[in-house]
């Protein structure tokens, strides 16, 4: 053996191939672990991403639920109104139905003390009726107009209707 050169035996050649085997094997373990560690932390910042969506989707969930309460006593509570009103309009078209049929029997009265009876009291009290506006010109016309008859304005547009009907028919 000089300075430079050594003789090695061919079994300690042997025994450093094997190392150099075994040390390149370890390499590839370490580059593998390296690699899975990496796959690891990916794996766990994708869980914690994925965890931090789920919470805030929950909140979410948690404020739709809470405004789908709320909107539901609100149209609760319109219901209750609407049915309230609903029964307050019956009772309105029933009270208008009693009126006018008041109305109708005023008008026939007026009518049969003005245009038969040729009471003028009830045609001063007809035409101030008209001159305050309380009689409109219908009203006015069906009191002082013996051939008027007495009819509500509903029940004019009702009779206008049949006789167009009757009208095209032929």
């Amino acid at each position: 053996m000089n300075k430079n050169n050594m003789v090695i035996s061919n079994e300690d050649v042997q025994k450093i191939r094997n190392y150099t085997k075994d040390v390149k094997d370890i390499t590839q373990t370490v580059r593998s672990v390296n690699d899975l560690n990496m796959a690891i932390k990916d794996f766990e910042r994708s869980a914690f991403e994925i965890e931090k969506e789920n919470r805030s989707l929950k909140y979410e969930i948690e404020l739709k639920d809470n405004e789908i309460g709320s909107l539901k006593k609100e149209l609760s509570t319109k219901d209750n109104i609407i049915s309230k009103l609903q029964a307050e309009k019956e009772k309105l078209k029933q009270e208008l139905h009693k009126f006018k049929g008041f109305w109708h029997s005023l008008m026939k009265h007026f009518h049969k003390r003005i245009c038969y009876d040729k009471d003028n009291n009830y045609k001063i009290v007809s035409d101030d009726l008209y001159k305050n506006g309380i009689f409109d010109n219908n009203d006015n016309e069906i009191a002082n107009n013996i051939l008027r008859e007495v009819t509500i304005s509903d029940e004019n547009k009702q009779t206008k209707n049949k006789k167009k009907n009757n009208d095209t028919r032929f």
